[in-house]
């Protein structure tokens, strides 16, 4: 289905079946040279089991947006750590840390649809006012109810007067998922979109600049700044998809390796990717069983313990994913290796450390 990834499925072995070529009947050629469907037929597979993950150096058509991009660590706070700010998270930030993957499903999905849907009043159970003012600081500064987001920045330093008054207003509180700083309201964002359009052309979108759809697939989906100790709550996005589930994520990080992606794969294994400077990562959202079309989405959530980390990330659609892919010198190989690995049990665990057996 389009705009949603299907998994293939598990066989008795604990893999996905033959490798490639032979479960295919794939010709001898490179997949490089593969048509546009069977290539996504390949991408669509791994993407509906994991993350694919390049390096921006490899990839020509993203260059002038990375390198414009990760001028936002000019916000990075030197010394700053969320915990002096925050302890309500804790148990929360925690559960990003874990590796165990046993959090409270039922609790995030509640809170995801309290903080998705009903605080942000797409529900239209609230007042004109909202749950919070609209504080040039952010949302989470100058709360109406005392639950309007998940963290309460009750820490031993206050982080509106020893943090945020020194670096207002590119850094907001606004995120209500997130014990981390809002980036979207800097003139940075508006670069950032407009090249990301730009890479778009590229890689053949061909929506006319400033139409509705154009307007919405350079939107900004997050450009957020975490300190060590940052977070994000654990959640599917499942009520944030404007035209595609699949997105592109780009991540700057002062630590390769200081923070990291988890996510559960479809059968609920935890899966961790570390975050490098320069790594782009293509993944779906929303996952379609192709037997029954039952939806599930994808649990996932970031943890920076010991990183500044900068990310950005867009909605993406097939055909740009396929054209960025051939933009890269040997990604296609990569991503055979990756589906072939898949089909002995292994998982894909990041660059920093390549494979890991389940």
């Amino acid at each position: 289905p389009f705009g949603k990834a299907s998994p293939p499925k598990r066989d008795s072995r604990g893999g996905y079946g033959r490798m490639l070529r032979e479960e295919w009947g794939a010709s001898a050629a490179p997949v490089a040279e593969w048509s546009f469907d069977e290539k996504w037929r390949l991408l669509d597979s791994v993407l509906g089991l994991e993350v694919f993950e390049m390096n921006v150096t490899r990839l020509p058509p993203l260059l002038p947006l990375f390198r414009e991009y990760e001028k936002g660590r000019k916000y990075f706070v030197k010394n700053a750590r969320m915990s002096d700010y925050d302890r309500s998270c804790d148990k929360y930030y925690e559960d990003s840390l874990s590796n165990a993957g046993d959090f409270d499903k039922e609790f995030y999905t509640e809170k995801e649809y309290l903080y998705k849907m009903v605080y942000n009043n797409k529900t239209k159970a609230l007042d004109a006012e909202g749950v919070c003012d609209n504080s040039v600081l952010g949302c989470c500064t100058l709360r109406r109810v005392p639950d309007a987001c998940l963290c309460a920045y009750d820490g031993d330093k206050d982080i509106v007067t020893d943090l945020l008054k020194y670096h207002s207003p590119a850094l907001k509180l606004k995120s209500k998922i997130t014990r981390g700083f809002d980036l979207r309201k800097t003139i940075l964002s508006s670069t950032i979109e407009k090249l990301y359009g730009e890479a778009l052309q590229l890689l053949g979108y061909a929506e006319e600049p400033g139409s509705k759809a154009y307007k919405k697939i350079i939107h900004l989906k997050n450009f957020s700044y975490m300190p060590p100790g940052g977070f994000i709550m654990w959640h599917t996005n499942r009520y944030d998809n404007t035209q595609a589930s699949y997105r592109m994520y780009m991540y700057a990080v002062d630590v390769d390796g200081g923070s990291s992606f988890k996510y559960l794969s479809p059968e609920g294994e935890l899966v961790e990717v570390p975050d490098f400077h320069g790594a782009v990562r293509l993944f779906s959202n929303t996952h379609v069983d192709a037997e029954t079309g039952e939806e599930t989405y994808l649990w996932h959530t970031v943890a920076a313990p010991h990183a500044h980390r900068l990310s950005i990330g867009f909605e993406i659609l097939p055909e740009q994913m396929v054209a960025l892919v051939d933009s890269c010198d040997g990604c296609w190989a990569d991503l055979e290796r990756q589906y072939n690995a898949l089909s002995s049990g292994e998982r894909f665990t990041g660059t920093l450390d390549p494979f890991m057996t389940t």
